[in-house]
């Protein structure tokens, strides 16, 4: 029963738009009669979702329990070499080229438009935030809660001032646009001459109350630098769109895939790939690396904590996929990619 109240707070509260927000979304050729819609039909409804709710036996997680803290080796990267973080959920810091970028930051113990109900962490982050080097750029995938942190977002605002790109609609949860961009799916951002940002299509949908389901835009990204290609891919279930970013790009040279999330299938499996998926879409990409996210933080969906990294390991047998090939990362993890790969 608590489940299905906190679903409903989830679901009834707004938040405030910014002060200076320009509506941009109508510019779109996907935006149609109010809301956006994904590249291959799906079927989940807010009916939907509070059956699966009600309904879905979820498994026991553990209780929180804060494990020790890790050390970023370098406040910067230069060169070809990428440095790749693991902090917790699908929040990774990326370092190459002289350039940090963090995606989907979410520091807060609960994932919840309030901080007094909702899903709540696990295990903390595997960096403190003090830690963190000074952030550049962050990119948002999509205005869910675990996705976009607003409490998180104003500290590296107020801390960094990063320029942060989301999709269109996405940025009028934020308290200024300033040093803000949105983009629709296939436009691209020329951060500096080191860095460009593509924001690609993903089958997901958005919304943070009763009213707002699939007004904002949700997706990936390809982060284009002078000799790699990465791409992170928030939340999607499994569908063409991972070809379609390949034949545009090219192979990919680290893919960030979300393996975790994915139970019941019944519902899951518009939004969120499984394990099996997740390394179907590291084939599509013909990604060189790919490291796991979106597991192990909160309490989301139905299968077992453990499940996301066990049943990815079956996946790569399967698919012949070399161990090292496709990692699960501890939090806290750096992972150091050289310039060959």
């Amino acid at each position: 029963m608590n489940q299905i109240i906190f679903s409903v707070i989830f679901l009834i509260l707004l938040v405030g738009c910014a002060s200076n927000y320009k509506d941009q979304r109508s510019r779109s050729i996907h935006f149609k009669n109010g809301e956006f819609k994904n590249p291959v039909s799906s079927s989940i409804s807010l009916w939907d979702f509070l059956k699966m709710r009600a309904w879905a036996e979820y498994s026991d997680w553990p209780e929180y329990k804060e494990k020790p803290y890790k050390k970023i080796n370098s406040a910067r990267v230069d060169g070809e070499i990428i440095n790749i973080t693991h902090i917790n959920h699908s929040t990774l810091l990326i370092q190459t080229q002289g350039i940090n970028i963090i995606t989907d930051p979410i520091y807060s113990y609960r994932c919840s438009p309030v901080q007094w109900a909702g899903p709540s962490r696990v295990v903390n982050p595997g960096v403190r935030f003090e830690d963190l080097p000074k952030i550049d750029v962050v990119i948002i995938s999509h205005d869910h809660y675990d996705h976009l942190d607003l409490d998180t977002i104003e500290r590296l605002v107020e801390r960094d001032n990063p320029k942060i790109y989301l999709g269109l609609g996405a940025g009028r949860h934020l308290s200024s646009m300033n040093n803000v961009t949105e983009l629709d799916w296939w436009e691209f951002s020329q951060v500096n001459e080191k860095l460009k940002v593509n924001f690609v299509p993903v089958q997901h949908f958005s919304g943070r109350g009763l009213f707002d389901r699939n007004s904002t835009l949700w997706g990936g990204y390809v982060l284009e630098f002078p000799a790699k290609k990465i791409y992170f891919g928030g939340d999607s279930g499994y569908a063409s769109h991972y070809q379609d970013t390949y034949q545009k790009f090219g192979s990919i040279d680290v893919a960030l895939i979300p393996i975790g999330g994915y139970d019941p299938r019944t519902f899951m499996k518009y939004a969120h790939v499984n394990p099996e998926e997740a390394v179907k879409a590291h084939l599509d990409l013909k990604s060189k690396k790919s490291i796991g996210m979106h597991y192990g933080t909160f309490q989301l969906t139905a299968e077992k904590i453990n499940d996301p990294v066990d049943e990815l390991n079956i996946a790569k047998e399967k698919y012949n996929i070399l161990p090292a090939d496709f990692i699960a990362a501890e939090f806290g993890q750096t992972v150091v990619i050289g310039e060959g790969l």
